[in-house]
């Protein structure tokens, strides 16, 4: 048995009974008392086939869609004597989402490159995905560690400002992505989720670059895990509804960044056509649709606190009132961000503080997670 040293607060904060309450079913997942939702789509029959026409598909995606909702509501133990289907939910959505590579549409940028033919778009990922680290990660909120964390190759945005550009910009046009990443399938990658279980995650936590881009892949992963783990999207969360369809029934918790409380902002950061309208619409349906398990990282960004940051917490504390916040003060001038002098700075403790007495008089949980 391995024995791992966590940080006090990853068991302090399962003693908030707001958290308990919030995330209650990702505390039943880890306990072993509920099944993932991945695990009860493997039950569900679709006789389809592949060559249909996609508009027949996606009605067919909605139907298994409405006949997943009403299985959550029976007895747990019902749910696990259910029988693996060869052609289930997930096959469909694993089908849907390799036709709509022909001319993608993932994310809102809807480049419509022919990825199958190996065109690229702004993400220039082709068909094929590519992780560049796997691993347990420790630094992540308290409620998720140890997370399993896999970072994929890419990213659907242009952040000025990006942390991670080393995976998702700085290799664009200047290596080979394959001397810098593993190329995985479903299967393969499959197998990296099993390994972190084994190692002692409590989640797969699908991030980047971003894992919008490589949705096919990830779906599919689905048909070759196996464990009672909880699935777990960390993202930028500028994909399509259509995408998002693919994926809503299929995860147990959330974790979105809402990084912008307008379309302005989005448009010269990160060079996003409609980013808050988009975001919001994302954030909406998980809560409402989805699992509902929510935690929206915010990174409170120099002197962008009433255009961003309070527009921000105005939609969470309305429209998404079981979501939780972590409201992060890392933000460092990173990549181009010397280029805009505004940003060009990390945040000041007045302002991260008045951001979180901001969410404190709004009602939001943000202190736990934070």
């Amino acid at each position: 048995m391995v024995f791992r040293i966590l940080r006090p607060d990853s068991v302090s904060v399962w003693q908030n009974e707001e958290i308990l309450n919030r995330f209650s079913k990702y505390r039943a997942i880890i306990d072993g008392t509920q099944l993932a939702r991945y695990l009860i789509a493997k039950s569900i029959e679709c006789n389809f086939n592949p060559t249909d026409p996609i508009e027949n598909l996606e009605n067919l995606l909605k139907e298994k869609s409405n006949e997943f909702n009403e299985l959550l509501i029976k007895d747990q133990e019902q749910l696990r004597n259910r029988v693996v289907q060869v052609n289930n939910y997930i096959t469909l959505a694993e089908t849907i989402a390799i036709k709509y590579l022909k001319s993608c549409i993932f994310c809102e940028r809807q480049c419509e490159a022919n990825r199958i033919n190996d065109e690229k778009g702004f993400c220039l990922i082709s068909k094929d995905s590519y992780v560049s680290s796997a691993f347990l990660h420790m630094g992540e909120e308290p409620h998720l560690i140890p997370s399993g964390t896999i970072f994929f190759q890419g990213c659907n945005f242009g952040c000025v400002f990006c942390q991670n550009y080393d995976i998702s910009q700085a290799w664009k046009g200047r290596k080979n992505i394959e001397d810098i990443a593993q190329k995985v399938n479903p299967q393969s990658l499959a197998g990296i989720a099993e390994k972190l279980v084994d190692k002692g995650a409590i989640n797969i936590n699908y991030v980047g670059g971003d894992p919008i881009p490589n949705i096919h892949t990830i779906v599919g992963s689905l048909n070759y895990q196996n464990s009672n783990i909880c699935q777990l999207w960390n993202s930028n969360f500028f994909l399509t509804d259509k995408a998002l369809s693919l994926i809503i029934d299929f995860m147990d918790f959330w974790l979105p960044d809402w990084k912008y409380g307008n379309n302005e902002c989005g448009k010269k950061y990160s060079g996003i056509d409609n980013y808050f309208d988009v975001i919001a619409r994302n954030h909406k349906r998980i809560h409402d649709e989805g699992s509902g398990e929510i935690c929206i990282r915010h990174l409170v960004m120099p002197n962008h606190i009433e255009c961003c940051s309070k527009p921000i917490l105005d939609y969470v504390a309305k429209e998404l009132p079981n979501a939780v916040m972590n409201i992060m003060g890392q933000f460092r001038p990173e990549w181009k961000a010397s280029n805009y002098e505004e940003i060009n700075r990390r945040p000041t403790l007045d302002e991260i503080r008045e951001v979180k007495s901001y969410a404190k008089k709004l009602g939001i949980i943000f202190e736990p997670v934070s």
